[in-house]
């Protein structure tokens, strides 16, 4: 349990928090000297029952909003501090609007400084604040009257604390998310950061990414709850020494994640909520502050819905930061001015890599709402189904910091309609009617280039994808395509795409063409004749010969290295085999010239041919002593391996 504090300044937090643990929070000279908070402080109260509760003690100056809304992110509960000859303070309100927008799910209200007042007016303040908090999440809020230098009510407030219930919803089986907010040299240990563990579970001896600049790092070792420790767990403070990092590296606001999930963006869309008493409006362009953890990037505003956003209003948004940060869908957001006089507003994020073309369109709006839903079943058993294309659930269980098997087995099971797409170790989703339709697009534009060019065996797989979808991204249209070939939707012909139905042939005085040309397109040599001599051998017209010959190539029965020289399949797996024996690793024009026999010119001709196809990647330059260097390299030896 992490419980922060909230206040205007010299409200007594401080002070409050060194009665209920014994700890003086403030650790800097001039916060000592000058009786204020001015950094984070931590102080930690062992249970008896083996549980440990940490303190977070903010800043209450309004010059130190931004510490304080470090302090706030990822606490279980909120201690708001007034002070009783005070009462409610500018800083009290901007403080527990943070509270809100960071969505801390429990507050609680001390009442500091009552030896200072008069009962009557102690009576008085609990009556404002009471009446105050209706107007907030935090309506039924306790409050309790103290006096932290006498001990007067801390031991009530005391046990209210250790009373509370734990906070249930850290998850330890995700990816690690672990917010730094200090970092330091530890005499004899090394670079140590301190900093929540938002989700999953970190072990000495694991490693981890540095989000701002991808650098991997290894644990050396925990404390967790102002212990040692061999293991931390979501929900806990810990500070964790680092093999890897220097610390000129690290700043407050990076973030330590699991490798896995790491991919900042740039700019992200986001539910946002205007404070109720934001005395500035939102606009297109705003540059304004984004707090994310403890975190702090200037950003840029475009507005979604409407031209502005004023006091009390909602509306989505999409953020444009000056840097990559590590956001993730339902990541609390709080907006503050470029000044850092006030908090604008506040919010939570939909989606952490959204477009940047047609982000105002109904179409996408609509989609933004489906996924403004409290968990990430819901929010995504929504998009599945008002989607006009597969949803990729591999990419969404990292953005969501999801498995994608449960997500998975969770949405089939909210919709039992739901069609699986896998493969190239990606996942997708589509509706049955989705798919229907998509089936439907697909078999009318196929079946209409059949009918403009019914002696075209197919198509490839990316044209096909340019004449059927081709917004489509190439990810999602290979796994479509093995679906579609799975299910029969689709044939596949050598390296041609075509309907089942669709077949080409040759007619009966093309095929007996055929069957005269075969034997001297198979003789034992790598040198088959040219067109023109082939049709002077049997005495049949050139233009005929090639015609068959062209066809057959589109069939997979010969291989058109150059015009009117054509291979068969054996020929070209014999030469294939070839080309990968010499290729140890490089292969020149000469090895392969004088291995098979033949001439240089020829030699060439079949080396481009095999480049063209994907089997070779030709490599030209100076290589030593200033020589020409004309090598190539195998780039897919599976190519005519059969």
């Amino acid at each position: 349990m992490i419980i922060g504090t909230a206040g205007h300044i010299d409200h007594g937090k401080t002070t409050l928090i060194q009665a209920l643990t014994g700890v003086n929070t403030d650790r800097l000279p001039e916060e000592k000297r000058r009786g204020i908070t001015i950094e984070l402080g931590f102080a930690y109260l062992p249970l008896e029952d083996g549980r440990v509760l940490g303190f977070v003690d903010v800043p209450g100056h309004e010059k130190f909003v931004h510490t304080m809304t470090a302090g706030a992110s990822g606490i279980d509960h909120a201690l708001l501090v007034i002070a009783a000859d005070d009462g409610i303070m500018p800083q009290t309100l901007e403080h527990l609007a943070i509270v809100q927008f960071m969505a801390v799910p429990q507050l609680s209200v001390a009442l500091t400084k009552v030896d200072r007042v008069s009962a009557e007016l102690v009576q008085q303040r609990q009556v404002e604040i009471q009446q105050w908090l209706t107007t907030t999440a935090y309506a039924n809020a306790p409050i309790f009257p103290v006096a932290a230098v006498m001990g007067l009510g801390v031991k009530a407030l005391y046990q209210h604390l250790i009373s509370l219930p734990e906070n249930t919803e850290h998850s330890s089986n995700q990816g690690v998310r672990y917010a730094i907010d200090r970092c330091f040299v530890l005499a004899g240990s090394g670079v140590t950061v301190s900093g929540l563990l938002h989700t999953g579970t970190v072990k000495v001896g694991d490693y981890l990414t540095l989000s701002a600049d991808s650098v991997k790092v290894r644990i050396r070792s925990i404390h967790a709850q102002n212990q040692a420790a061999s293991v931390a767990y979501a929900g806990q403070r810990c500070a964790l020494v680092l093999v890897g990092a220097d610390k000129e590296h690290i700043e407050r606001g990076a973030w330590l994640l699991s490798s896995e999930i790491n991919q900042p963006t740039e700019h992200f869309d986001m539910q946002v909520q205007v404070a109720p008493n934001a005395t500035h409006t939102l606009r297109e362009g705003l540059e304004v502050m984004v707090h994310h953890g403890a975190a702090r990037c200037p950003a840029r505003l475009v507005l979604l819905e409407s031209k502005t956003l004023g006091a009390g209003e909602q509306g989505l948004v999409q953020c444009h930061l000056d840097q990559k940060l590590p956001v993730f869908w339902r990541d609390r957001i709080v907006l503050r001015d470029m000044s850092g006089q006030y908090t604008l507003a506040g919010g939570w994020v939909l989606d952490p890599e959204p477009p940047l073309r047609g982000r105002k369109k109904p179409v996408r709006l609509a989609y933004l709402k489906a996924l403004d839903q409290g968990d990430a079943v819901s929010a995504l058993s929504r998009v599945v189904q008002q989607s006009s294309a597969p949803l990729n659930l591999s990419i969404w269980a990292r953005k969501m910091n999801r498995a994608v098997t449960e997500l998975q087995t969770s949405i089939t099971d909210t919709l039992p309609s739901i069609i699986t797409l896998q493969g190239n170790g990606s996942l997708w989703l589509v509706t049955q009617s989705l798919l229907t339709q998509l089936n439907e697009q697909l078999n009318t534009r196929l079946l209409a280039f059949h009918a403009q060019f019914p002696d075209e065996p197919g198509l490839s797989i990316e044209r096909l994808r340019r004449i059927a979808f081709p917004t489509w991204e190439v990810e999602l249209w290979q796994v479509s395509v093995e679906y579609w070939l799975a299910h029969k939707i689709l044939a596949r012909s050598g390296s041609f795409i075509h309907s089942p139905t669709h077949s080409v042939t040759l007619s009966t005085d093309e095929q007996a063409l055929w069957e005269l040309l075969v034997p001297y397109l198979n003789q034992q040599t790598f040198e088959p004749p040219w067109v023109r001599d082939l049709a002077q051998t049997i005495k049949q017209p050139e233009n005929l010969v090639r015609q068959v010959l062209c066809k057959q190539a589109r069939l997979g029965q010969v291989h058109q290295v150059v015009r009117d020289l054509f291979y068969t399949p054996q020929q070209i797996n014999q030469l294939a085999v070839i080309v990968r024996e010499l290729a140890q690793p490089l292969l020149s024009v000469v090895a392969f010239r004088d291995r098979i026999g033949i001439g240089r010119k020829r030699a060439i001709q079949i080396l481009e041919f095999f480049d063209r196809v994907g089997l070779t990647r030709r490599f030209v330059g100076e290589g030593n002593k200033g020589q020409k260097r004309d090598e190539r390299v195998i780039r897919n030896a599976e190519l005519f391996s059969a």
